[in-house]
Order: C-alpha cells, then sequence, then structure tokens
C-alpha cells in the first residue's frame, strides 16, 4: 500500500511540474506571442484630414517591413527624459496589400493637448482627444494598447524640434529613423514613414 501511495506521489509530482512550466511558457511566450500578433484598426470618431507643412527635399529612402514598421533603423534605445515638446508615440497597423507605405497609429502629447494620429499611404488623418487625467506616458500606453496593440516606439521630442518643424527644416531624428518627422498647422507632431521595398 505504501508503494502505491509513494509511486502515485512521484506521479503526482512529476505531472505538476510539468503543467507549471507549460503554463509558464504559455504565459510568458505564447500569450504576449499572440497579443502582439493581432494588429487592429484605430477608430476615429470625428477625423479630419491634416494639413502638412513639408520640409526642404532630401532623399526618399525606403523601410522594409519584415517585422512591421520600426521607428528607429537599428534597436538602440532612442527615450530621452521629457524636456518640454511632447511625447511622441507610434505603432503599425494593418497595412493594406499593394500600398506603398505603412500605415501606422501614432499618439501625441504635449502639456495641454492630446491627439491621435493615423497614416495610410501619404494621407494623414487627426483627430483631438480628451486630455488625461493620468500621467502622460501612462495615457498613452493604455490608449495605444486599445487602439493598435501593444507594439510600439516612444519618443520625447523636445521645443527645439517642434520649432525646427514649424519653420518647414528636418529634424536630427531623421537620419536614424524610418520616416520623417513632420507637424500639422494644429502643432501636431508626427513620423511619415518611409516607402517599402
Amino acid at each position: 500500500m505504501f508503494k502505491k501511495f509513494l509511486s502515485g506521489l512521484v506521479f503526482g509530482s512529476g505531472f505538476s511540474i510539468a503543467f507549471l512550466l507549460i503554463a509558464y511558457i504559455g504565459i510568458q511566450v505564447l500569450i504576449p506571442l499572440v497579443i502582439n500578433s493581432q494588429n487592429k484598426s484605430p477608430e476615429f470618431q470625428d477625423s479630419k484630414s491634416a494639413e502638412v507643412i513639408e520640409q526642404e527635399s532630401s532623399s526618399n529612402p525606403q523601410v522594409s517591413l519584415d517585422r512591421g514598421f520600426q521607428l528607429y533603423k537599428n534597436s538602440r534605445a532612442k527615450m530621452e527624459v521629457p524636456v518640454g515638446g511632447g511625447i511622441l508615440s507610434i505603432a503599425s497597423v494593418e497595412t493594406p496589400s499593394g500600398n506603398k507605405y505603412p500605415s501606422t497609429y501614432q499618439l501625441w502629447i504635449t502639456e495641454s493637448e492630446y491627439w491621435q494620429v493615423k497614416t495610410t499611404e501619404q494621407d494623414v488623418e487627426i483627430e483631438q482627444l480628451e486630455y488625461p487625467e493620468a500621467m502622460p506616458i501612462d495615457a498613452i500606453d493604455e490608449t495605444m494598447r486599445k487602439q493598435a496593440g501593444h507594439v510600439m516606439s516612444t519618443m520625447t521630442v523636445h521645443s527645439e524640434t517642434v520649432t525646427s518643424l514649424k519653420m518647414g527644416k528636418g529634424t536630427w531624428h531623421d537620419k536614424d529613423m524610418n520616416g520623417r518627422m513632420k507637424i500639422t498647422q494644429e502643432g501636431v507632431v508626427f513620423i511619415q514613414p518611409n516607402a517599402l521595398f
């Protein structure tokens, strides 16, 4: 009788360990992979076509979408401590087959305004959102998860950059990114992605 009990105890322990290992892998690896692979189409309620201030011309580089649109050309972290300006966040969303440019969903927040931006080909739509009561970075994270999923790049844009964009000049960020930073007449900063290849 004791041998059967011991055998059952060993079997149950092994089964429990295997179950916990499979559950851990599922929670840590598979579930985030499935969630992040589901691109959403962001919803706009009252958007308008944005008038973009054009910058001085430069070459028109292209970007590969093998792993979705990425803000920077390499993987170095670009987050800066916020000092004036605003925070810009961008995520790749489902790009229709045959489009020349990746579609994106973006958020732009300053000390007093909160905007969402959608780029489709060369078209840019903007919509002002209600300014959040939460911390700006938390609001961006929550809105981005709701509208486009979890994959995003976020950066601080300083007041010098905003001034340069308003004057129609490019920014130093452009050389490191798969797109060009631009601004609308309303002062909404966004990234216009490079063409696909």
